[in-house]
């Protein structure tokens, strides 16, 4: 009979020492599920910060980033060959009228440089392949141009981009009635859109500029150049 209670004790005793073992796994195993649940809201709370501070910094640098037409410099005029039979024909129909419309006759194209300038004020470097844009004289559209760019702009950074633009004579054609009428003057506006490349995301930046430039001497010197050339032609005779 002792050893049947003696049996019984150890069997209780037993059973309390796994209660309680069970009971302390128990808790370390609710902690450490309290604790990684901590961790994870912890975790994303710190994701959602971040893609809200690069979010600000992409929102802040779209709208310090700018490219504007700085300045429009007349590079050439390309003039048909000239001979005295077309410049008959040019003093001819200056005679009837403007000499400068009589003189488009002649021209095969206009050649400019373009200079752009890019601008990043904002906090991040931005890398721009190129930019694309329509061209209007005197508010007449007459194509469209594409610079190559290929450059990063850094923050505080500001560069400027020459390009060069031919426009022949077909595409001046709709405008030639303006810039006679303005006597040479030329209008030259660019109106694009160009993409910055900010952490891996394609950003449109609208632009639109424009600046003035004369054509008027330039053609009456290159077709004076031309005239005194063929005189000085006309003056060796032959052996």
């Amino acid at each position: 009979m002792p050893f049947a209670f003696l049996f019984i004790g150890m069997i209780y005793s037993g059973i309390i020492v796994l209660f309680f073992e069970n009971h302390d796994r128990f808790l370390i195993s609710h902690n450490i599920s309290k604790i990684m649940k901590k961790a994870v809201g912890i975790g994303v709370s710190i994701l959602i910060v971040i893609i809200v501070i690069v979010g600000g910094l992409i929102a802040y640098s779209y709208t310090q980033l700018s490219v504007s037409l700085n300045e429009v410099n007349l590079h050439s005029i390309d003039l048909e060959s000239l001979s005295w039979s077309n410049l008959l024909k040019l003093g001819l129909n200056a005679f009837s009228g403007n000499w400068l419309d009589a003189t488009f006759d002649l021209i095969h194209g206009i050649n400019f440089n373009l200079i752009f300038g890019l601008s990043n004020n904002g906090l991040l470097p931005v890398y721009i392949p190129d930019l694309s844009y329509d061209l209007l004289i005197n508010n007449i559209l007459i194509g469209s141009g594409n610079s190559k760019i290929d450059a990063t702009i850094y923050p505080g950074q500001t560069k400027e981009i020459v390009s060069f633009q031919n426009i022949q004579k077909n595409g001046l054609l709709p405008a030639v009635y303006s810039i006679v009428n303005t006597q040479g003057m030329i209008d030259l506006k660019v109106k694009g859109i160009a993409y910055f490349n900010l952490l891996g995301l394609s950003i449109p930046i609208s632009f639109e500029s424009s600046k003035q430039i004369s054509i008027y001497d330039e053609i009456r010197n290159r077709i004076n150049a031309e005239i005194q050339l063929i005189k000085e032609k006309s003056l060796v005779t032959p052996i």
